[in-house]
């Protein structure tokens, strides 16, 4: 059951870890067309998909007459006016060429380091107005009557025979906002339908999904059906993007946004092309066809356009201009845990109120987001070090019934509830814990205060790019490693080696592709869990007393062992066959050589001796037996020759 729950545990670490650096570092794109459709006529995708793909490359269908007969460009007479408003946070420009917004720069000096240098409008501009498939067509370049009726509203205004268009545009630059009103008046009887045209670039040399350089690229995008779809440059070169139902449509990058959202009740449709240009996007909004007369009242729409960072405030914010949903606020997508990563960033925006700095900013949130949790973390590591308790008991479980698992597990549970321990229970705490980490992630790729903003002259300049010198994926990978050395293991020895070696070089590995924001917080978090540990294994009673009673079990278990082996020992010489003692004669030492001498001399006057008497013996048997038989003397008897008594017989 612990091994079970510890593996668990490393096995979600290691795919959170491996599916945030892979979406980092092979982000996907958010292209699902559900359906096809053959453009080649002026209609838009059909009704029955929201996000469609055009098979071939049809030019747009702007510009041209009902017949589909397109109306030649406009000769530049003269050079076109150029009407230019200046704010504090942008200086935008209106051209008399097309009646276009033609420029939109940002001032703050950050933007100076950014590739256009704060610029968010393409060169051929955005909302230019004109007719598709329609009885009076303006020619592509004409020149509009323009006029500044306010520092913030300029009106500009075409003719044709039969037909009168007038189109206004209110800049709200607080909020990164621009508001188009058209009007269309007949003179004559008319088949119109309304087209407004924005460009966009993407720049052809940035890589798709490249790291490093991905706050080059804008790419084409629409929010439909409650998703957004982001294509790039690319894949519009050949398959145009055409929708039917949508709520806003234009061109985003990491942190910025330049989107066009009309009204619902427009009915609007989209439809998205790569232009001639490498890099060129083109963008069309058709409104339906109406039937125009002369006495009928002019044609009027609208629409709010958003040209700014994608601050999520003024996103929000842009609802109450519009005076309906615009759903800019979908553009920063903070994925499932968008309820804590919102409150995340209004506090990230706090602590940068307070200290000026976005680095510390990320650091101060860090150390909140560590006390917040402070409570499971130390409830976790006390739930570690009382199954380190455990672990020698549960090794001795493991060697005595190494071949019945059954068995090894009943004995396992048992042992766990007999002192109250529950192995998952120092899991849970980081698996709640886990939706705030993935929130920080998304929050912090995401946030685009942090965009161009510096941490440390010389070394981070952006917080949203990676560490140019890859200082901190080392300090990363240096502190994740001296936190596991900290922390008490109840693994086995390949699982104590992975977390010990593979989780600081894969973190450390990813922290090189990770914006240096992401990494400053995991280094950040990583240096004030080891401070933890510290303080848990030096100062926390609870942890001491845990830590005490874990050398004791281990030396329980080591004399334990040592008593099974001795006693073992003992079987074992009990069992074994015992050897016949010799006699001690024979257990004698080895005789020395006097002693070997003196018995020889022994034995050889002991041989004289007996060869004389036998020698005496056989004389006196030869004359014992010449003699009469009556002078022979009589043998005694036994009895006489005992004293009376009766002896033994010895025997052998």
């Amino acid at each position: 059951m612990q091994d079970q729950a510890k593996r668990l545990l490393l096995a979600v670490g290691l795919a959170l870890a491996v599916l945030v650096g892979w979406n980092q570092l092979f982000p996907p794109p958010k292209q699902a067309p559900p359906a096809e459709k053959d453009e080649g006529s002026a209609t838009a995708p059909s009704a029955t998909s929201s996000q469609s793909t055009m098979s071939g490359v049809p030019r747009s269908q702007v510009a041209t007459r009902l017949d589909g007969r397109r109306v030649e460009a406009a000769s530049a007479e003269a050079a076109p006016e150029v009407l230019t408003l200046t704010y504090p946070n942008a200086v935008v420009s209106f051209s008399s060429k097309d009646g276009a917004l033609t420029s939109w720069r940002l001032t703050d000096p950050k933007y100076l380091r950014s590739p256009t240098q704060g610029e968010l409008v393409a060169s051929r501009g955005i909302l230019l107005t004109n007719f598709a498939r329609s009885t009076f067509v303006i020619p592509p370049g004409a020149n509009w009557k323009g006029e500044q009726l306010s520092p913030t509203v300029v009106r500009y205004s075409y003719r044709l025979d039969g037909i009168k268009v007038e189109k206004t545009f209110t800049v709200h630059p607080e909020n990164y906002l621009v508001r188009l009103d058209v009007e269309v008046t007949a003179s004559a009887t008319a088949q119109q339908r309304l087209a407004i045209t924005s460009y966009g670039f993407q720049d052809p040399k940035v890589k798709e999904g490249n790291g490093r350089d991905h706050t080059l690229a804008f790419v084409s995008s629409t929010y439909s059906g409650d998703e957004l779809y982001v294509t790039p440059w690319k894949s519009l070169a050949t398959t145009p993007r055409g929708a039917t139902t949508f709520s806003w449509t234009g061109f985003d990058h990491p942190y910025l946004l330049v989107a066009m959202a009309p009204p619902e009740a427009a009915r609007a449709e989209k439809f998205t092309s790569a232009t001639g240009e490498a890099g060129g996007i083109q963008t069309d909004l058709l409104y339906p066809a109406v039937t125009l007369r002369a006495d009928d009242p002019p044609l009027k729409t609208s629409l709010v356009t958003f040209l700014g960072p994608k601050y999520y405030d003024m996103l929000e914010g842009a609802d109450k201009i519009a005076g309906y949903p615009t759903n800019f606020k979908y553009a920063v997508d903070l994925g499932w845990f968008k309820v804590i990563g919102r409150p995340m960033l209004s506090l990230l925006q706090f602590f940068h109120g307070l200290v000026g700095n976005w680095g510390i900013a990320i650091i101060l949130l860090t150390v909140l987001v560590k006390i917040a949790t402070l409570y499971w973390t130390t409830k976790s590591m006390r739930s570690m070090k009382a199954m380190a308790v455990l672990a020698p008991k549960v090794a001795a479980l493991k060697d005595k019934y190494k071949d019945d698992n059954a068995r090894l597990q009943q004995e396992t549970m048992a042992l766990y509830k007999h002192h109250g321990a529950n192995p998952v229970a120092g899991c849970l705490p980081m698996f709640l814990q886990m939706p705030i980490w993935i929130a920080l992630y998304r929050m912090l790729s995401s946030a685009s205060e942090l965009y161009l903003q510096p941490f440390v002259g010389g070394w981070i300049g952006d917080l949203t790019a990676r560490d140019p010198f890859y200082i901190l994926p080392v300090a990363l990978t240096a502190t994740m490693f001296l936190q596991n050395k900290l922390q008490p293991t109840t693994l086995d020895s390949a699982q104590q080696k992975m977390m010990m070696y593979g989780m600081p070089l894969m973190f450390g590995a990813m922290g090189l592709y990770f914006p240096s924001g992401l990494t400053l917080y995991m280094f950040t978090n990583t240096v004030l869990s080891a401070l933890h540990s510290v303080y848990m294994n030096k100062f926390d009673k609870e942890s001491l007393a845990l830590a005490a009673k874990a050398e004791e079990a281990k030396a329980e278990v080591a004399r334990a062992k040592a008593a099974a082996e001795a006693e073992a020992e003992a079987k074992a010489e009990k069992a074994r066959p015992k050897k016949t003692a010799l006699p001690k004669a024979v257990a004698k030492t080895r005789p020395t050589e006097a002693e070997r001498a003196e018995a020889t001399a022994e034995g050889a006057e002991a041989e004289e001796r007996g060869s004389s008497d036998e020698a005496a013996v056989e004389g006196e048997a030869s004359e014992e037996a010449d003699a009469p038989a009556a002078t022979r003397p009589k043998p005694k008897t036994k009895s006489a020759a005992s004293g009376g008594k009766k002896k033994k017989k010895s025997g052998r």
